[in-house]
This record gives C-alpha cells, structure tokens and sequence, in this order.
C-alpha cells in the first residue's frame, strides 16, 4: 500500500475491556479449546465467536462489540496519478454487518508463532456508515460535500493475513501480539450514499451519485488498497484486545 496517500487515525470506542496487573481471565465456558495445529477447530471456534459475542463482545475475551463497530476517525487522502483523487474522512463512523461473516479458512498456528496466520471470510453485506467530508475528484468530475454517507459492499470477500509475536509475561503466560495485519477486500458490488453534496445541489449530486455508481468498481479499485489497509489497521487494534488478553496455554490445549 502507498502510505504517502493513507493518512489514516483509527480508535475503535466502546468498552475496551482492561484487567489488573497480573489477572488472567477464565476462557469462556462454551468455547472449546484446540490444539494448536487443528485448523478446523480453529475455523469451528472463529465462527462460534463471530455468531455469538460479535454483536455483544465479551469481557472474558477481551472482545469489543463488532457489530457496529465504531470507528472514531478515518481519512483518506488525495494522490494526484489516481482518476479518483480525493479527501475523503468519515467520523464516528459505523461498520455495520461483521455479525453476519462467516470463517471459510484459516491456518494453523505453530508453537513459537513464527508462520503467519492465514484467514478468508465473507460477509453478505459491510456497510460503513457515518457523518463525512470529501473534496477531490472523481473520474471526470470535481467532487465536495459533507454529511452523512453510506458505502455498502456486498458479498465482500476478505482475505487476511496476520503476523504475530509472542510475549512472555511470566511462567505459562505466553500472550500473543499482532504486529500486522494485511487485509484485500473484493466485493462483488458496491453502492454509495453521499448526502449533502455540492451544498445540496441536486442535478450535480444526481450527477455523481449516477457516475460512481454505474462505475463502482473502477472507484472501488482505485480505493481499495487505502480501504484495505484502514480495515488491516482496526482489525489489527480489535485482535490485539483480543489474543492478548488470554495467555496462549489457555487458548489451546497443547501450548
């Protein structure tokens, strides 16, 4: 990814769940251990997690609510050589849709950590959804507005791959830590809402609207590699709230 066109700051809200120096919660009683190189108990328990505690989280598991998940700031800015050149932020914003996602691989861990994490998943319908401002241009046309948008991916197809390190925080507490997470998007359409365009001038938002619409994946694909890594960023934030609040030996059965 170009970071010269990503500025991007990501905080995820909401009750980030935070425990005492040295207490270690208790695993979640209706979550089964695995051993560490069963990759479909890995792929079962993933799925477990997404379908009951994604809409609620979970304060055994350090998990934030995912669905919405809300994403306090995200810009997106201009690079000249792109057809689609704009600065583009959303505030307190919601991701919309994770609840409904659904695990279709994922890769063993090994024992020191050292081969990344491999995962596809797909979601019917991701919706970010929120109070924005753009300025720029898009394909033909200048663009400006502020207010409240919504860009709908459907049937998003994401694939992601996720780097860990481990850290020692005493005898049989191996956390995990995510150094990074890179994440591609591909969704087979994408339709975007943009309220309060050109100061509320109708004939040029119905312009726009119709324009990036009908030609949503080349204004997807323009976008996607800064989408894609805002996504990896969060999701890099969310899983270390996560895998770092269970010692390793806890999560699996053999560690």
């Amino acid at each position: 990814m170009e970071y010269h066109k990503l500025v991007i700051s990501l905080l995820v809200l909401g009750c980030l769940y935070k425990y005492s120096t040295g207490y270690v919660p208790d695993l979640p009683a209706d979550i089964q251990k695995c051993t560490i190189a069963d990759e479909r108990c890995l792929l079962d328990g993933m799925n477990y997690v997404i379908r009951h505690y994604a809409a609620t989280g979970s304060k055994e598991l350090g998990l934030v609510q995912l669905d919405p998940l809300r994403i306090k700031k995200l810009s997106l800015g201009k690079n000249p050589n792109s057809p689609v050149s704009i600065d583009l932020s959303f505030s307190n914003a919601d991701l919309i849709g994770l609840s409904e996602a659904q695990v279709q691989r994922v890769s063993a861990f090994t024992s020191d950590l050292s081969r990344p994490i491999v995962f596809d998943m797909v979601s019917p319908k991701v919706t970010l959804k929120g109070p924005y401002s753009v300025e720029g241009r898009v394909l033909i046309l200048p663009v400006v507005g502020k207010g409240n948008a919504q860009i709908v991916l459907e049937n998003c197809q994401v694939h992601a791959v996720v780097k860990l390190s481990p850290v020692s925080k005493g005898a049989h507490q191996t956390y995990a830590e995510v150094t990074e997470v890179k994440m591609k998007l591909e969704p087979s359409r994408v339709t975007y809402k943009l309220d309060g365009l050109f100061n509320g001038q109708k004939e040029l938002s119905e312009n726009l609207h119709a324009l990036i619409n009908e030609n949503w994946r080349e204004v997807f694909n323009e976008l996607k590699s800064d989408i894609s890594g805002a996504m990896g960023l969060i999701f890099k934030a969310v899983l270390n709230k996560t895998i770092g609040n269970l010692p390793l030996e806890q999560l699996f059965s053999d560690f």
